[in-house]
């Protein structure tokens, strides 16, 4: 199987387990304002351990987090090299904007509704942010299949 052959069954065959592990970001609620991060970088370093893969933190100073008027901001760090090659890095944030009103469902419910285009689901962070934590934790577990594949 080629490359890509190998990265679009990982993706196909993985897609329920990658939508199960926004749900849970989802479900952190991580608001600025206030800037409580806490429990999503706690949340998404336990995801990502499950998951095998190796995390630091990086506590930003507090001088830093109350200049930026934000109560507790952490870096997480996942690193991982292909052979000879480069480490690549990926930069997403997990807190988002407060959900604000007209909500027909629980913003930190993570709510999927089947309808005329496929499964959608709800909630602060779906579309950015936490959806970004998502997607390039799946792309490095289908890159790392396709390694293991031989390719």
């Amino acid at each position: 199987m080629t490359l890509s052959g190998v990265i679009a069954a990982f993706i196909d065959r993985d897609f329920p387990r990658e939508a199960q592990f926004l749900a849970e970001l989802v479900k952190m609620p991580s608001d600025n304002p206030p800037g409580d991060c806490a429990q999503h970088v706690n949340r998404a370093r336990q995801l990502l351990e499950s998951l095998g893969l190796a995390v630091e933190t990086l506590e930003v100073p507090r001088a830093l987090v109350e200049v930026a008027g934000m109560k507790s901001v952490t870096c997480l760090i996942v690193r991982h090299r292909f052979g000879d090659g480069p480490v690549i890095t990926l930069n997403a944030h997990g807190d988002v904007v407060p959900p604000g009103l007209g909500w027909r469902h629980d913003p930190y419910g993570a709510t999927i509704e089947e309808g005329a285009h496929g499964a959608v689901m709800y909630g602060r962070g779906v579309a950015v942010s936490k959806s970004d934590f998502a997607t390039y934790t799946w792309a490095l577990l289908a890159l790392k299949a396709a390694a293991v594949a031989g390719h």
